[in-house]
């Protein structure tokens, strides 16, 4: 082989090796970008995550308060039946009998 075909040969495998680094770059930038989206698109998704996590929370504690709030006044309202019902036995009970006095 000749200093002319081994040149020829060594230039067509540069240009072959160019041509695949080449690819490759455009296929890493391509990645690059792909990735950088995903990354954008994982950190509006955790942002919504994080957000109905709070709502979340202040609906759990709004509930919890109103549950509260409804037991108290289920109790309240349950009281003054119950103390009426009471005081109307002892109001029985200290009644004085009438005295009958005779003329």
């Amino acid at each position: 082989m000749s200093l002319w075909q081994e040149l020829e040969g060594l230039q067509k495998k540069k240009a072959e090796l160019e041509g695949q680094l080449l690819l490759l770059e455009q296929k890493q930038k391509t990645l690059e970008d792909k990735t950088k989206i995903l990354e954008e698109k994982l950190a509006i998704q955790e942002e919504r995550a994080r957000k109905l996590e709070e709502q979340l929370k202040n609906k759990n504690e709004a509930t919890e308060s109103l549950e509260f709030k409804t037991l108290e006044l289920e109790k309240t309202l349950k009281k003054p039946a119950r103390e009426s019902e009471k005081k109307t036995v002892r109001e029985t009970e200290k009644k004085p009998e009438a005295i009958v006095l005779a003329p």
